[in-house]
């Protein structure tokens, strides 16, 4: 089992003949014991998504890396006692383990090389396959090449293999706060230009025609509060003579048509 997606798969194949490496049965040398976090099932045999508690702590399952007579490392994991295989009432492949030690310690399977055996079937919910293991007097078997560096963590969680595996507190659920609700920006109304009222015209109160009313012409000749004396004299010293007659006030005639004067031609006084 490879915690890096798309790493490489050291898992012992014990349950598909179709593939490579297939087999019932796998002896090898402990080299590290170690937990690391659960994850589900995918159809193409990847590593699936980390799963956790509903606490919020991580599942977690044991693995152990050995080492072939080839030289090669295989990867055994498995679901860690429960309360039932705790008290031998359920079978358990890690109860069985533990027994190879005596019952004292996982840790003192290092070093010893062990025989982990199954059966071909389907197995499921209800139907858990069955495990065998032993102690083999063989070894101890070394790898090929040195042991990759997450299986040298004493637990290992699934978002952390990349860096050895080290140990994180898992965070705490923060309830995100609630966002303000998006509101639909108003749509632009275009409003009515702005017009002038029109002013209605005053209606004035109609004023009657004032009837003309002709004016008495002018009288000729002086006025009748002039001393006749003083007349007379003004007279004789515009014409150079004497005036014996006494002052008669003019009547009154109409204007010619087209105009002129009162007097006719030869009655014109200058």
């Amino acid at each position: 089992m490879s915690l890096n997606p798309g790493g490489t798969n050291y898992s012992w194949n014990y349950s598909n003949p179709n593939k490579e490496g297939y087999s019932t049965q796998l002896v090898g040398t402990v080299l590290a014991i170690q937990e690391v976090q659960k994850r589900g099932f995918t159809m193409n045999g990847q590593p699936g998504a980390p799963e956790f508690w509903p606490d919020g702590n991580p599942k977690m399952n044991i693995r152990l890396a050995l080492a072939t007579p080839e030289g090669e490392l295989k990867a055994f994991v498995f679901q860690p006692a429960g309360k039932q295989a705790r008290q031998g009432l359920k079978k358990s492949v890690h109860m069985d383990l533990f027994a190879l030690t005596g019952n004292t310690d996982m840790m003192n399977l290092i070093g010893k090389t062990i025989c982990i055996q199954t059966q071909e079937g389907h197995y499921g919910q209800g139907n858990p396959r069955p495990w065998q293991v032993s102690l083999v007097d063989a070894g101890p078997y070394q790898l090929a090449g040195p042991l990759p560096n997450e299986f040298k963590a004493p637990q290992v969680l699934a978002n952390s293999a990349a860096q050895g595996g080290q140990v994180t507190p898992p965070q705490q659920y923060q309830p995100q706060q609630a966002q303000p609700v998006y509101q639909q920006p108003r749509q632009y109304q275009p409003q009515p230009m702005y017009q002038q009222p029109v002013q209605q015209p005053v209606q004035q109160p109609m004023m009657q025609p004032q009837q003309y009313q002709p004016q008495p012409a002018p009288q000729q000749g002086y006025p009748n509060t002039m001393d006749p004396a003083i007349a007379q004299a003004m007279v004789s010293q515009a014409f150079g003579a004497p005036v014996t007659a006494e002052y008669v006030q003019p009547q009154q005639q109409a204007d010619p048509v087209g105009g002129g004067s009162v007097y006719d031609d030869e009655d014109m006084p200058f």
